[in-house]
């Protein structure tokens, strides 16, 4: 059998260097830690307000991650935008204490104009626990 290879795999075996050409991309990867503290009065429906993120930003949902303390015996969650509350994640279980994948297989999210506020909406809601706090992670190259 054969093998092939690219015009960069035979300048790297050439000269042994692992780094290819390539363009430097602009933009600078960031990482939001916002903070979520349950009051306990939730339900089902109701919206949290996560962060404002920048026009164009290029989310990286398998960088992105929600680490929770157990907030209620049932406590699940989409997470997206005002107008799209499932534009990132749905089904998001934060009823545990854990970290929890917005997206482990992976996948980018480009915030459009008028849509940059990221929210956590509930859909499923019992016996939330005041107090209880949620770290919410979202990774993105921001090109500003």
């Amino acid at each position: 059998m054969a093998t092939f290879k690219s015009n960069l795999a035979t300048t790297q075996s050439q000269n042994g260097d692992n780094r290819v050409d390539g363009r430097l991309l602009a933009g600078k990867v960031r990482q939001c830690n916002a903070t979520v503290t349950v009051d306990g009065a939730e339900v089902t429906g109701d919206i949290i307000e996560v962060v404002t993120l920048p026009t164009g930003a290029l989310i990286n949902l398998a960088e992105s991650y929600i680490i929770t303390e157990a907030l209620g015996t049932t406590f699940t969650c989409n997470l997206g935008t005002e107008n799209a509350a499932t534009a990132l994640a749905t089904g998001l279980i934060l009823a545990s204490a854990a970290k929890v994948d917005v997206d482990a297989d992976g996948g980018l999210y480009a915030v459009p104009a008028g849509e940059e506020k990221i929210v956590l909406t509930s859909t499923t809601l019992a016996s939330v626990t005041a107090g209880k706090t949620a770290r919410v992670v979202l990774t993105y190259i921001d090109y500003n």
